[in-house]
């Protein structure tokens, strides 16, 4: 039957716990709400450029640089029958999804298995997604796919090569790409798109709650948005290109300058920090104050003091979406010492796909996101 389902995102230390403690069950055309336990991770930004270098063509370094909190999110999928479990990043920056299979030596314990399924159906076409640190290399496979309960059948990777310190650092087991179908690799059709094709959700649209609030939960709401997790109208703003989700920004400003116009804005649920073309991102990390390494990280030695450096705005269509320095500074807790990480990265990306102004998960935090593939627009609300 038709539904809206959402699902609820947790960081890793967590996820085998609570992998077996849920059941998740039919759902109806209400948004379902599954309570799961949040802890903070660590996450490199290595990964990061690794990522961005395959997803937008930018030339970026691939050694290992700082980690932080609080930045990645999780949710639950299974695969096959009966159902193999999987922890994913739903990631609007691309769209393809595939787990590991058997082969890669990589850290963790989930692997496709396809003899362990009777729903299998063999394709074997083979697929590579290039990142930074190298090729991830596999085949097409063909199974059922569970997510909160609603199941539909499709093609995914099976990943056979997972090269690199992207997935040496990884605390997930793979991706569903939540990007259009024009940037799936081979074609194959993103699951999101499936599922509104076989009629398994109740609306075209899906929603992302991120927080970096420990007693609160995360949700990807698919089928439909959750109006507790709003507190303002929702704006909506036209996709500019269906491939990522991209939209124009008339402006970017930094302390009340422009930094750019007319911009192409991306919205990225898989990237975890604000990634803006380097001569832009260098600015701002200088007008903050912190230490850029060789690499691009920007580390505080002490923290600064709250509500003492500038606001960023985004301006689309008239309509202006504001970080505040609460929202761009990463604070990282290794002990008992604390210190502070710039949300700003620098990425150039060449034409005609760039210059890009990315906007990950240190947005998503601030701004509860409606992705409307029906409509090929983006909504912003305020969380709460």
């Amino acid at each position: 039957s038709k539904a809206t389902v959402s699902v609820l995102y947790w960081n890793f230390k967590m996820m085998s716990r609570a992998l077996s403690m849920v059941m998740l069950g039919a759902v109806s055309a209400t948004a379902l709400t599954i309570p799961l336990a949040k802890t903070s991770g660590h996450r490199s930004l290595a990964a990061d450029h690794a990522v961005l270098s395959r997803k937008y063509g930018a030339a970026v370094p691939s050694v290992p640089i700082t980690d932080f909190e609080n930045a990645q999110y999780y949710g639950p999928i299974t695969i096959g029958t009966p159902p193999q479990h999987f922890k994913v990043i739903f990631d609007t920056g691309s769209s393809n999804l595939w787990v590991p299979g058997p082969e890669p030596k990589v850290v963790g314990d989930a692997r496709y298995y396809s003899d362990k399924s009777s729903t299998y159906v063999a394709n074997g076409t083979k697929f590579s997604i290039l990142y930074g640190s190298g090729a991830l290399e596999g085949i097409i496979d063909h199974d059922v796919f569970g997510v909160a309960g609603v199941n539909a059948s499709l093609n995914f990777g099976e990943a056979t090569k997972m090269p690199g310190i992207t997935w040496d650092v990884a605390k997930f087991d793979g991706i569903c790409g939540m990007g259009w179908p024009s940037i799936a690799v081979d074609g194959v059709e993103p699951p999101f798109f499936v599922l509104l094709q076989q009629k398994k959700i109740a609306a075209g649209s899906f929603a992302f709650y991120l927080t970096s609030d420990d007693s609160k939960v995360g949700e990807l709401t698919i089928g439909g948005t959750n109006p507790a997790h709003h507190s303002t109208p929702f704006v909506y703003i036209p996709v500019a290109k269906k491939g990522y989700w991209q939209l124009n920004g008339d402006d970017v400003s930094f302390n009340g300058k422009s930094l750019g116009t007319n911009v192409h804005a991306v919205m990225d649920s898989g990237t975890s920090l604000l990634a803006f073309p380097k001569k832009v991102a260098k600015e701002i990390n200088a007008q903050l104050g912190c230490n850029e390494g060789v690499t691009g990280e920007c580390t505080y030695t002490t923290c600064p003091k709250e509500n003492t450096l500038p606001d960023l705005t985004l301006t689309m269509q008239g309509h202006t979406f504001t970080l505040k320095q609460v929202d761009y500074i990463m604070k990282i807790q290794q002990g008992t010492q604390t210190t502070c990480l710039s949300g700003f990265m620098g990425i150039d990306v060449p034409p005609p796909m760039g210059p890009v102004w990315i906007f990950g998960d240190v947005f998503m935090r601030k701004y509860y996101l409606d992705f409307d593939v029906t409509n090929a627009r983006v909504g912003f609300a305020l969380a709460q």
